[in-house]
């Protein structure tokens, strides 16, 4: 059987999840310069366990061939035998320190296994020196990719991933964050500086279409069309390409007004893009 970098492990209900949380890992590349501890260590070769399916040799057989373990913790989660039994196995093959929490759903003490949660007797001292035993709930240090909002839920599985990865890796992930987002600024710069260049582009190409849709008889009539047609694509397309960069924002906004403006030149609706000003959110 194929080995594994990271099983991942959810009820049928979270399956979505598990599915975008593995191609975001897969998608995910190393930046330059990022040493490892072991040369040929890898993180993209994941399994999705959320069949559901009895606990067998094959499901045996997929734990003892992987590496680490994320198990996706929702309430459901907590009581599901499928996932429990799978977990229980995993820290007996000794392979308990690979084992990576994530939150999607719920409060901790909702959503996470019993055995994630530690239950620790304390001595404490009271202001009058008496000494008492209280139990205190220490809680595993989980990813959470609970969100409120499509964007916000996009942030944080974008910032887990590279946790995730840092852990199964053995890196630090404060050192592999900090990497990332370094590439990631270089990237929108290189966003921007393309955006730039095409709204100019197509500023020019509204001016030109408006005024031979102006001037050309039958030929306007053509170039009128493929003038909305362009402009509407721009209003309606370009900002949700790019809501998650909102450096290139300054840039999109200015062609939309292009756009607009053409279609006011030639006569015909802007109420597509009427109100609807480009926003980060």
């Amino acid at each position: 059987m194929q080995d594994y970098d990271i099983c991942i492990l959810a009820v049928a209900g979270d399956a979505s999840v598990a599915n975008k949380l593995a191609e975001s890992i897969r998608r995910y590349r190393l930046p330059s310069g990022t040493v490892l501890p072991e040369s040929k260590m890898d993180y993209r070769r994941v399994y999705v366990e959320v069949s559901g399916r009895d606990f067998d040799d094959e499901a045996r057989s997929i734990l003892d061939h992987s590496r680490c373990l994320a198990v996706l913790c929702s309430p459901e989660t907590r009581t599901s035998a499928f996932v429990l039994d799978r977990l229980a196995y995993f820290r007996e093959t000794g392979k308990d320190d690979n084992i990576i929490a994530v939150i999607i759903r719920g409060e901790p003490a909702d959503s996470f296994p019993e055995s994630f949660i530690e239950k620790k007797t304390v001595q404490k001292i009271l202001p009058d020196m008496t000494v008492v035993e209280r139990t205190e709930t220490i809680e595993p240090v989980a990813s959470d990719l609970r969100a409120e909002t499509r964007r916000r839920w996009k942030e944080a599985l974008n910032y887990e991933t590279v946790r995730i990865i840092a852990s199964v890796l053995g890196l630090h992930p404060d050192d592999l964050e900090q990497r990332h987002r370094v590439r990631h600024r270089r990237a929108v710069r290189t966003i921007v500086a393309v955006i730039a260049a095409v709204c100019i582009g197509a500023a020019g190409i509204f001016t030109y279409l408006g005024h031979i849709a102006r001037t050309e008889g039958e030929i306007a009539e053509q170039q009128a069309v493929l003038c909305r047609e362009i402009a509407e694509r721009t209003i309606n397309e370009l900002p949700a390409a790019f809501e998650d960069v909102p450096q290139a924002l300054i840039y999109i906004q200015q062609a939309v007004n292009d756009a607009e403006k053409a279609l006011e030149e030639l006569g015909l609706d802007t109420s597509a893009g009427e109100g609807r000003p480009v926003t980060g959110g």
